[in-house]
């Protein structure tokens, strides 16, 4: 019976309320850019799972960027993805920290560090949520035998709402 007990009390260490949520929102996008370049709003929807309470991974799968000239627009799996480090509170307030890393390659690099603060605040049925941080890119190029490397670290500031979805 001790057994069963302690298998229990570890399930529900490693299992939350909800299997997994969705999130909506919009970002405000390239602050302190670079020279020339203006900020820009984005829509944006992702899916988030929390294996552990302390920790949550979350997926982008919509991203459309609307800066002033063109509209870019990105779907599906590959879109982003973040490490959530929960930082434990009592009350409806849950302060986190979010990681990113992306890699691309092919005839250049594209290398993308992100990392900021945030918070999801509770109402119920679902959450509201807001997020600041940086976004390191590094992208090299390499055009006949030529490198061309750039990197930018503007800054953004997101919010929306997380829907979360039972198991």
């Amino acid at each position: 019976m001790k057994k069963l007990f302690a298998i229990a009390i570890a399930a529900s260490m490693l299992s939350g309320l909800y299997g997994f949520s969705i999130g909506l929102g919009a970002a405000y996008d390239n602050l302190a850019g670079e020279e020339d370049t203006d900020p820009y709003f984005s829509v944006r929807a992702d899916v988030m799972c929390k294996p552990l309470p302390i920790l949550g991974l979350r997926f982008g799968l919509i991203q459309i960027d609307l800066p002033t000239d063109n509209t870019t627009y990105a779907f599906g799996t590959g879109v982003s993805a973040d490490v959530l480090v929960f930082i434990p509170m009592a009350g409806t307030i849950n302060p986190y920290i979010p990681f990113g890393f992306w890699y691309h390659g092919n005839t250049g690099s594209v290398l993308t560090l992100k990392g900021g603060l945030g918070a999801n605040m509770g109402f119920g049925g679902f959450a509201a949520y807001l997020e600041a941080g940086i976004t390191y890119t590094s992208i090299s190029y390499d055009i006949e035998g030529v490198e061309d490397p750039d990197a930018t670290n503007p800054f953004y500031v997101q919010g929306g709402v997380r829907i979360p979805i039972g198991m």
